[in-house]
C-alpha cells in the first residue's frame, strides 16, 4: 500500500491541488491528512488572495481515507483539546479578544491572535468539530498511528515541543497499547523530516536530543518502532509538499512542492 501523507496547509488551495494530483500521479492508494487544513496566520503566510478554507476543507473530506485535526483546525471550529498540559481553558475561550486570550494563556497554550478569518461554512465547522484527535489503523503492513502532534499533545495545541528522549516515553507506550509500529505526525513546520526511533532511548541518555533531522528525501523506516515529523505542505520557510509511506518495501519518499 502507498499512503500519501499531507500536512499543514493552512488554507492554501492551490498547493493542496498540487498535492493531491501529485498522489494520483504516484499511484498512491489511500491518503492521509494531519490537520492543520485551515489557519491563514499573517505573519507568516503570502497567499492571502489565493487561500479558502472552505475549498480545503471540501478537498480533504472528498479525497482522504483518514483526517486528524490540528490545533488550528479545532480553534476555528470552537472545539477544546482532550490535553491542556495543565492550562484550564475559560468557558468563553472563543469569545474572547486576542490580547485576552494571550494573558490568560501565559504562552502555555496557543492563541491564534494572528490568524485571519476565514470562508468556513456550518457544514466544515461541523466536520472539523467531528474528526478523530487521532487514528491508529490496523491495516496489514499499515499499522499507524496518525496524529497532528505527539503523544500526548495529539492536536498540537499546547506550545511545548518534544525536544528530549524522556519526553518521548509517554508515545512509546502508547504505540504499544494501540498496536502500531509507526507514528507519523506534522506541526512543527520542519525544514528536513525529523526521525525518534524507540531503540535510542533504551540505548542513550534520556536528556539527549530526541528527535534528528535529516536532509533527504528518500529513507528506509525499517522494522523498528518509529516517530517521523513530516515537512508541511504550506510553510514560510525551507521545504514543502507532501509524503509517500510505501507499506511494502518500508520507504518514505517526501515530494517536495514549491
Amino acid at each position: 500500500m502507498r499512503l500519501g501523507i499531507i500536512s499543514d496547509i493552512h488554507e492554501n488551495t492551490e498547493m493542496l491541488e498540487s498535492a493531491l494530483k501529485l498522489a494520483v500521479f504516484h499511484k498512491c492508494d489511500e491518503i492521509v491528512c494531519l490537520g492543520d487544513i485551515v489557519g491563514y496566520d499573517v505573519r507568516f503566510y503570502r497567499y492571502d488572495m489565493r487561500r479558502s478554507a472552505k475549498s480545503c476543507v471540501g478537498l480533504i473530506k472528498g479525497n482522504c481515507r483518514w483526517v486528524v485535526p490540528g490545533n488550528h483546525d479545532l480553534f476555528a471550529a470552537g472545539r477544546l483539546p482532550h490535553y491542556t498540559n495543565g492550562f484550564d481553558y475559560p468557558s468563553d475561550w472563543f469569545e474572547m479578544q486576542p490580547n485576552e486570550r494571550k494573558k490568560i494563556a501565559n504562552g502555555k497554550v496557543w492563541c491564534y491572535g494572528e490568524d485571519a478569518s476565514n470562508d468556513l461554512g456550518k457544514n466544515e465547522i461541523l466536520y472539523l468539530r467531528e474528526l478523530p484527535e487521532y487514528v491508529a489503523t490496523s491495516e496489514p503492513g499499515a499499522e499507524c498511528l496518525f496524529s497532528h502532534y505527539i503523544y500526548p499533545d495529539l492536536t498540537g495545541s499546547t506550545t511545548r515541543y518534544v525536544e528530549r528522549n524522556y519526553q518521548l516515553k509517554g508515545l512509546w507506550e502508547f504505540m504499544n497499547e494501540q498496536k502500531v509500529r509507526y507514528s507519523f505526525s506534522g506541526h512543527s513546520h520542519t525544514i528536513f523530516t525529523g526521525f525518534a526511533y524507540n531503540g535510542i532511548l533504551k540505548r542513550a541518555g534520556s536528556y539527549l536530543k530526541a528527535i534528528h533531522s535529516i536532509p533527504s528525501s528518500m529513507f528506509s523506516l525499517g522494522n523498528e518502532t518509529v516517530m517521523v515529523l513530516l515537512p508541511p505542505l504550506a510553510g514560510e520557510k525551507g521545504n514543502t509538499g507532501f509524503s509517500i509511506f510505501d507499506t511494502k518495501n518500508l520507504t518514505l519518499n517526501i515530494i517536495s512542492i514549491n
